[in-house]
């Protein structure tokens, strides 16, 4: 294992030191974080907070979840509007770090896999979650335990790593492996799949994204018989290489985004009983054949993406169910409000008469004879003067 790992290092390229970091989980403070200090807090940070974000805590990252959702889905990086905007094209308004160059590939990568991963460090496990019901835990499939493997051989890395692939244990002192083309610097073609087969019991996850390899050339895959996650969004992938999958047991997470895969092709896969992760995202599968074959397999997630029409069709009736509830509330509230007013009104005029009447009584009391009291001094200057005259 030791050789393995020697021989590792030597082969990688300098995006190993990233990479070979998140072997384990991705650490948000140690990995993640200094990438958005670097090209985001800028504008997203301590002194500036445009469109309401703020990235340079987890703390505020989790206020922004709060607010919105979609902006971080664990396990989910093609539904989290953080990282869609990483990959938007360069001249797109919406891309991320705006007005500068697009984030290294490297990076890119570092940030899916972290969100792939649960995005640990921002989104924790929710302890009241409800328990699974005892007809759940039937339904749902049982967890794989690792395979154990004997190291694939050092050739076999050497030749993976010469073609321009990232090779790193699953774990420390692991012999599962992952491997990813994802970041040559031409996509992975037929040439490039068959060098899988000296080391396809160890290949663990596989990333052929942009591949340009044939269905002929995909064979080579049904030989990976421990592989749980792969990737062939973007990929010349067609139904008929999809048949290539079918036997691969093991298989958990399959992104088929952007391909021109049919109702046809999804067809082999309904046997991957252990597949919990689907992404059809602008692929030509039908809608009602997709939802079946999430019921079929239990625990299935099929992802179409947010802007398939039947989605977007039943997303709006869902806001539009939501909004006639919120306008029959406010017309509630409006009524409510009217009679308030009413009452008010009549308050008011009651008030108003009582007022006037009490105004009209002051005014009257003004008005009206002098008491007594104040006559007497009149009476008394008379009789004075009438005893100077007689005097």
């Amino acid at each position: 294992m030791m050789r393995l790992i020697c021989v590792l290092t030597v082969a990688i390229s300098s995006v190993w030191s990233t990479c070979a970091q998140a072997a384990d989980a991705v650490d948000f403070g140690k990995q993640i974080l200094p990438i958005f200090m670097e090209h985001c807090a800028g504008c997203h940070g301590e002194e500036k907070g445009l469109g309401k974000l703020r990235l340079h805590t987890p703390e505020l990252l989790q206020e922004k979840l709060a607010a919105k959702a979609e902006f971080l889905v664990a396990g989910k990086p093609d539904e989290s509007s953080l990282f869609k905007r990483l990959i938007l094209p360069a001249d797109d308004k919406k891309r991320m770090p705006k007005k500068a160059d697009p984030l290294a590939k490297e990076k890119i990568e570092l940030i899916r896999l972290w969100i792939e991963q649960g995005a640990l460090g921002v989104i924790v496990a929710k302890p009241d979650t409800p328990a699974p019901t005892e007809t759940e835990k039937k339904e749902a499939p049982k967890e794989l335990p690792l395979p154990e493997v004997a190291a694939a051989p050092a050739e076999a890395v050497n030749q993976l790593t010469s073609a321009g692939a990232q090779v790193m244990p699953l774990f420390a002192e692991s012999s599962l492996l992952q491997v990813s083309f994802a970041l040559s610097s031409e996509p992975s073609n037929d040439a490039n799949v068959a060098l899988l087969g000296p080391a396809a019991e160890q290949v663990y996850s596989l990333n052929l994204a942009g591949s340009k390899a044939t269905d002929e050339g995909l064979k080579t895959l049904a030989q990976l018989k421990n592989l749980t996650s792969l990737h062939l969004e973007n990929s010349t992938v067609t139904d008929a290489g999809l048949a290539q999958l079918a036997q691969l047991s093991r298989l958990q997470y399959l992104n088929l985004y952007g391909t021109g895969i049919t109702d046809a092709g999804l067809a082999h896969l309904e046997g991957l009983s252990h597949l919990k992760n689907l992404y059809l995202w602008k692929t030509n599968v039908s809608y009602d054949v997709a939802m079946a074959m999430q019921e079929k397999i239990p625990g299935l997630q099929v992802n179409l993406g947010f802007d398939h029409p039947v989605v977007v069709r039943k997303r709006l009736t869902k806001d539009l169910e939501r909004t006639k509830k919120q306008a029959e509330e406010a017309k509630a509230n409006e009524e409510k409000l009217t009679k308030d007013l009413e009452a008010a009104k009549k308050q008011k005029e009651a008030v108003q008469k009582q007022l006037d009447t009490i105004s009209k009584e002051l005014a009257d009391l003004d008005g009206g004879e002098k008491p007594a009291e104040e006559a007497k001094p009149a009476e008394e200057e008379k009789k004075a003067e009438e005893a100077d005259k007689k005097a």
